[in-house]
């Protein structure tokens, strides 16, 4: 039960699919950071291979053998069933969309990410497209070819909008053992793994595929257009200042002094060190005041819209802090990262977020290799 404890799993509960998770939890399940694939296809060495990793330099062993050398980058493969289930902690490749593809040729796969209340994602793939994606944390905004995919799986497990954050991991896992026919089980946790590193990742796509079929009108707007001709660390600030007025607009913050300071200094470019980490300071504390003035909200009777603005509002200008970073290239990827994950943006804006994070994660890996 210390586990137990350490995690928050607290609350006693007889529901099968909760108890079923406290068990993986109190066996040692990594519950506050974790990535899981499932892919249909048995074979474990293709299944590495196609993630980018030599299967000839895999070895089958226990998880306490496990070096923690190349941990971003080492895959834990075991068979399940008919597909294989690929664990990655703290990685992520089985969250992109690229791997996804590929991992989905000839068959499905679905992935769940955790990484904290504010970055979680669910994906499921089926020959090569992207049906359907969403955030664990916010049900209600979804994308891909066919968003409504999953939901009979999710009414089946009960997974919907207004549950605990504990009561939705144990479902989205329930929602995979249902799609995989295959259950997680407390003796996988400490099972010998099939691991491998990842030496040739698939490259990212600055444009996913379901902006090109049919292709989204922003990739032809002359910003976008020179963005995506030239994804170089020279764009990095052009990054920056369009993802503030993306989400300054979307979220509805024009005329707000933090946000008129915030693009006047990106566009002057000039400002000292101690002034930018003062206007990231005020904003940091806006950010916070708005937080505290959500859980008020909360805490009273609810009103959901407003408790609804108030939470992008807060997300919104944690975001624009990021923009602030001192190294242009940082600033780029830090603040599209983040305003990525604003909750219920219009369909547009979370789009054009989408591509230019693509953009500058590009920029971002391409300044690295080169250091």
């Amino acid at each position: 039960m210390a586990q137990a404890a350490r995690t928050g799993l607290v609350k006693v509960t007889t529901d099968p699919i909760d108890v079923r998770y406290t068990a993986l939890v109190e066996t040692g399940f990594p519950a506050e950071g974790f990535c899981l694939t499932w892919c249909q296809n048995n074979d474990v060495r293709e299944v590495t291979r196609r993630f980018g990793a030599d299967p000839e330099a895999g070895l089958w062993v226990g998880p306490k053998e496990l070096e923690e050398e190349h941990w971003e980058d080492l895959l834990q493969l075991t068979p399940a069933g008919e597909w294989t289930l690929v664990f990655e902690s703290p990685g992520f490749q089985g969250d992109r969309e690229e791997v996804l593809e590929v991992l989905s040729a000839g068959g499905r796969a679905l992935n769940v990410i955790w990484r904290g209340e504010r970055d979680n994602r669910v994906t499921y793939a089926v020959d090569g497209d992207i049906i359907t994606s969403f955030r664990l944390m916010d049900l209600s905004q979804r994308s891909g070819d066919v968003p409504s995919a999953l939901d009979d799986l999710l009414e089946q497990v009960g997974l919907h909008d207004g549950l605990p954050v504990l009561q939705r991991k144990a479902r989205i896992l329930a929602l995979a053992e249902a799609l995989s026919g295959h259950p997680l089980t407390p003796e996988w946790v400490w099972a010998p793994r099939f691991a491998a590193v990842i030496e040739a990742p698939i490259p990212d796509a600055l444009v996913p595929r379901a902006y090109l079929h049919p292709r989204e009108s922003f990739l032809d707007e002359p910003e976008f257009a020179r963005l995506l001709t030239d994804p170089s660390p020279a764009t990095a600030p052009a990054i920056t200042r369009l993802v503030v007025s993306i989400v300054t607009a979307g979220v509805g913050l024009e005329g707000h002094t933090l946000v008129e300071d915030t693009l006047r200094m990106l566009e002057r470019g000039e400002a000292s060190p101690a002034k930018r980490e003062a206007l990231r300071a005020r904003l940091h504390q806006s950010a916070e005041e708005t937080s505290q003035a959500l859980l008020r909200q909360l805490g009273s009777t609810p009103d959901t819209a407003e408790a609804e603005r108030l939470e992008q509002r807060g997300h919104a200008l944690y975001a624009l802090s990021k923009a602030l970073s001192p190294s242009p290239v940082n600033a780029a990827y830090a603040v599209t990262d983040e305003a990525f994950r604003i909750p219920r943006l219009s369909r547009a804006d979370f789009m054009r977020l989408h591509v230019l994070r693509n953009v500058a994660d590009r920029i971002l890996s391409e300044e690295m290799s080169h250091s």
